[in-house]
């Protein structure tokens, strides 16, 4: 960990201020192949598109990591630059998935929603006289009331369906301030893409941030009806077969009690695993669509050399790996590793970076290209190392070279025809997964304690289980190695991970 100062940054674009767009998927991973860099056999992708554009025509990340693998946290992390444990709530969310806790706040997934509503970097973006919109997903609990501070444009739900999408709506040319159901053959992807880019055209003579935020490739991935049975000859035939696939339990034996105790892969759970692989990729196609279109419009109307176009998910993906069917919520490298592509002024074209990052030094990033002054992160600003001419004030700093993660059981039943659940009460976890570079070199550490935030409250103070991998050695982490550490290590580990728990703005950077 490093201290730092509060954010603060000079503008260095001169005085025409630069647009942002912001595309945030759901559950798009990285590491089976679902987004960039390509890792399906032949660079087999789909998203062909956007990795022209974005991929090859800007800059990815090497070692981009999202801080807590579920929806809901890490896009209110993704939107705060704050670590989950400064927007928890105190008390118990009743409803894992949304509804009020003990003083009547509105709570998602153990996030207290009016310290990421009130606090969101639309509030620094519109005092810099920006113009913001919010399209697509959100948080998976809204409020029916007026949009979060900061924000001009609204058409914004929890997830919603593929299929007559709803949305929560202000500020929307054509729409009623409120709420608005689409029809039965409305596709959601295409409904935010034609929305956002209608924003985009209304507002292109201001400096305006569009966050463009689709349910692909979301549950229960209904493609659009365009790309329903699309399948091309180079595409992978199942999903990706790695060493942790379908593993015995004497292989997982040394995991924590949700991975230990998971069943062999059934035929059956394997089909549904590899359907569900399929349409992931179907419902991408119209993501892939939505940002070339959305880049050509930009080209069309005149400003793209003054845009930047950024490109996320929310976290990774498991599709039977480590006998896991489907879904989050691990802290292993398919779950918390993520892409990261950025294209626009400055940036340069088909190269990479390697710093190490999470989705909490998003919100600072996209600040500082906007020329925001100050506002309280837990993240750092990545712009020292995208910009081939960066005037940054923090750029003199030495980067970290680990990443800190955090989460809290929420529950999740079998899927695909599984017997065990997704995830029990055990999976609550904080972790600092340390790259080359680091004292401890390239390993995932984590902690583990049991408790469902309810009876009692998950702070960490009795650990159960105890992870550690090699991830040059076993990059699918089926050798769990704290056994046979040095006490030495393992205290210092513990300290660590400790010191990441407790830090809160400039103590995290």
């Amino acid at each position: 960990m490093r201290t730092g100062s509060l954010l603060s940054i000079v503008a260095s674009i001169g005085a025409v201020k630069p647009n942002i767009i912001f595309f945030l998927t759901d559950d798009q991973d990285q590491m089976l192949g679902g987004s960039m860099p390509a890792t399906a056999p032949g660079g087999a992708t789909p998203i062909p598109k956007t990795q022209k554009l974005l991929g090859d025509g800007g800059m990815l990340a090497d070692n981009m990591y999202i801080h807590t693998p579920i929806c809901c946290p890490s896009r209110a992390e993704t939107f705060t630059g704050r670590y989950f444990h400064n927007l928890k709530v105190d008390g118990q969310c009743p409803a894992g998935y949304g509804g009020q806790d003990d003083e009547g706040n509105l709570c998602c997934m153990h996030v207290d929603e009016k310290l990421v509503n009130n606090y969101t970097m639309a509030t620094g973006l519109s005092d810099a006289g920006y113009k913001v919109g919010m399209f697509g997903k959100y948080l998976n609990y809204l409020s029916t009331g007026p949009p979060p501070p900061g924000f001009d444009a609204w058409m914004a739900n929890g997830g919603g369906a593929y299929y007559a999408p709803q949305f929560f709506t202000h500020g929307i040319t054509g729409l009623p301030d409120g709420s608005v159901h689409f029809n039965e053959t409305d596709y959601t992807t295409a409904v935010v893409g034609n929305y956002s880019n209608a924003w985009i055209r209304e507002v292109k003579d201001e400096p305006f941030v569009a966050f463009i935020n689709p349910k692909a490739c979301h549950e229960p991935f209904l493609p659009s009806p365009w790309y329903n049975n699309t399948w091309e000859d180079d595409w992978p035939a199942t999903a990706p077969r790695p060493v942790s696939w379908n593993t015995t339990k004497q292989q997982r034996a040394n995991h924590h009690p949700t991975i230990a105790n998971m069943d062999l892969l059934s035929d059956e759970t394997a089909t549904c695993i590899d359907e569900t692989f399929k349409n992931r990729w179907r419902t991408l196609l119209s993501v892939d669509d939505l940002i070339a279109d959305t880049h050509q419009l930009c080209v069309d109307l005149g400003i793209v050399d003054r845009t930047y176009f950024i490109y996320s998910s929310d976290h990774g993906f498991q599709l039977g790996e480590l006998n896991l069917a489907m879904d989050k919520r691990n802290v292993y490298e398919f779950d918390i590793k993520i892409h990261l592509a950025i294209k626009g002024p400055g940036i340069p074209q088909g190269a990479t970076f390697s710093q190490p990052a999470t989705n909490v030094d998003i919100a600072p990033t996209i600040l500082e290209l906007a020329g925001v002054t100050s506002m309280q992160v837990d993240g750092r600003s990545l712009v020292p190392y995208l910009k081939q001419s960066s005037t940054s004030t923090d750029q003199q700093r030495p980067w970290r070279n680990s990443t800190y993660h955090e989460y809290y059981f929420v529950g999740l039943p079998p899927k695909c025809g599984q017997n065990n659940p997704i995830e029990t009460p055990d999976n609550n976890f904080i972790a600092v997964r340390h790259q080359h570079g680091s004292p401890f070199g390239n390993i995932l550490y984590a902690e583990f304690t049991t408790g469902t935030q309810g009876p009692g409250f998950v702070n960490f103070s009795n650990i159960d289980f105890y992870e550690l991998f090699d991830m040059d050695a076993d990059p699918w982490q089926l050798n769990n190695i704290y056994n046979s550490t040095t006490q030495q290590v393992r205290d210092a580990l513990h300290q660590d991970v400790h010191q990441w728990l407790q830090c809160k703005g400039t103590d995290c950077q």
